[in-house]
């Protein structure tokens, strides 16, 4: 399993709701909300944390701080 937290620019909260919503359903990924801005998701294949981490880049504009987990 892999894991990543990640934090995005206080001013794209509102987004944050919206973009873990579309991964609700997924067998393979797993998302726990710390607060607003801040998030962990793990993940059972490298892809599907790859296919993740594009999707944030697409879907906020600001600085999004991934940090891997062990």
């Amino acid at each position: 399993m892999k894991a990543i937290r990640v934090s995005v620019n206080f001013r794209e909260w509102s987004k944050v709701d919206g973009f873990l919503g579309r991964f609700k359903g997924e067998e393979d990924t797993f998302i726990y909300q710390v607060d607003n801005v801040t998030f962990i998701a793990v993940f059972d294949s490298e892809c599907a944390m790859a296919y993740f981490k594009a999707e944030l880049g697409k879907a906020f504009d600001e600085e999004t701080i991934i940090v891997k987990l062990r």
